[in-house]
């Protein structure tokens, strides 16, 4: 079993320079196989270096052949009454896939009831809290297939069975139980405006396996029948993940040129800073980092978080700190469950020196549970 650095938490790091002696594997074989540097791979196994860019996360796990859930831990043990709560949503959500069957048909009031479950499950979604999403997921799969049970309800009923069981997908894949996470997606059945929401789920999921080029794949298929925002977001950040950065910015600008409304400004924000993370343009990270005060909850600790990373990056510790601070307080269970934010807190650890940014990060670590 793999023993911890004395902080509860394990850096990806060392996980690598495990895997890679477990496999017999040169630095330069490695290299070679995941087309990152050898200086680099030596850095992150070092802790000189640390990972806050899929891209790389996902290129390191490719090149040992593994999910990168082998790198990042995941899913992490629970930490605090609200992470056990999303561990145990985890559990009913796998019941569920073992024991759906055949459901009695459901009523005009379990039509309702589900329309009322659905829009709970979007303010959660909007507001990133993991703990009111888990607490909402598992009852409502089960009145979703109830009211869907032989046809019943009509594309209503269909409609808010997706946006259920998307989302309980998009938790899992969160949590890291992607292959649950995968039989859940394609339960979702088909919704309303075609299966976009699903599409997009999809993609991102195929990209959290460390598939980004396949992601990027199945983006094209289905962009080829539909658009919408998310779904070109899902794409761009697909691509920008296999390191195709024409893609990713033609598709975040065909995404900028569909925005309707703030929700989907935000959505175009929150993918753009992403992609440019990827490719180290931190200015870019920064300026839309000053956007996020005005965004929902979930994308404001989305840009809060690259906005971290860019600092670090750009070796303001101190202000990186206050960047990822200000995400946890916004969504924290949603920031505490991100492997790559957990990665930034550990390297932040060894290289802030103001006593206050440090006593800042010793209270984060307890709260993230890696003391």
């Amino acid at each position: 079993m793999l023993g911890t650095n004395g902080e509860g938490h394990v850096p990806i790091g060392h996980r690598v320079a495990l895997w890679r002696h477990r496999r017999g594997v040169t630095v330069t074989e490695m290299a070679s196989s995941s087309s990152l540097t050898e200086q680099l791979i030596r850095d992150v196994e070092a802790d000189v270096d640390w990972v806050d860019r899929h891209r790389v996360l996902y290129s390191l796990a490719a090149g040992l052949r593994l999910d990168p859930t082998e790198l990042t831990g995941q899913p992490y043990e629970p930490h605090g009454t609200q992470h056990g709560v999303v561990r145990a949503a985890a559990w009913h959500l796998r019941r569920h896939v073992v024991q759906a069957g055949p459901r009695t048909r459901g009523s005009a009031r379990g039509l309702e009831e589900l329309r009322a479950g659905a829009e709970d499950v979007r303010a959660a979604q909007a507001a990133g809290d993991e703990h009111a999403l888990a607490l909402r997921l598992p009852a409502l799969l089960e009145l979703a297939d109830r009211a869907c049970a032989e046809g019943g309800e009509g594309p209503d009923a269909r409609a808010e069975r997706t946006v259920a069981y998307v989302a309980a997908a998009g938790l899992l894949r969160r949590l890291g139980y992607r292959d649950l996470a995968w039989i859940l997606l394609h339960r979702a059945g088909p919704g309303a405006g075609g299966d976009q929401l699903a599409a997009s789920e999809e993609i991102r999921l195929l990209t959290s396996m460390g598939l980004p080029e396949t992601a990027a794949d199945r983006a094209t298929q289905h962009l080829a029948t539909a658009l919408s925002v998310e779904l070109l977001c899902a794409a761009a950040l697909a691509h920008s993940s296999a390191g195709q950065r024409h893609q990713a910015e033609t598709l975040l600008g065909q995404a900028g040129d569909r925005v309707d409304g703030e929700v989907e400004a935000a959505e175009v924000a929150v993918a753009t800073a992403g992609s440019a993370m990827q490719f180290g343009v931190l200015d870019e990270v920064l300026e839309l980092e000053e956007a996020a005060a005005s965004m929902p909850p979930a994308r404001r600790a989305d840009l809060l978080l690259f906005g971290a990373q860019a600092r670090a990056r750009g070796t303001d510790a101190d202000r990186a700190a206050e960047s990822l601070a200000a995400a946890e307080d916004v969504a924290p269970l949603y920031i505490r469950l991100d492997p790559l934010a957990r990665e930034l807190l550990h390297a932040l650890r060894s290289r802030v020196r103001d006593a206050n940014g440090t006593g800042l990060l010793v209270r984060m670590a307890g709260r993230f549970g890696m003391m």
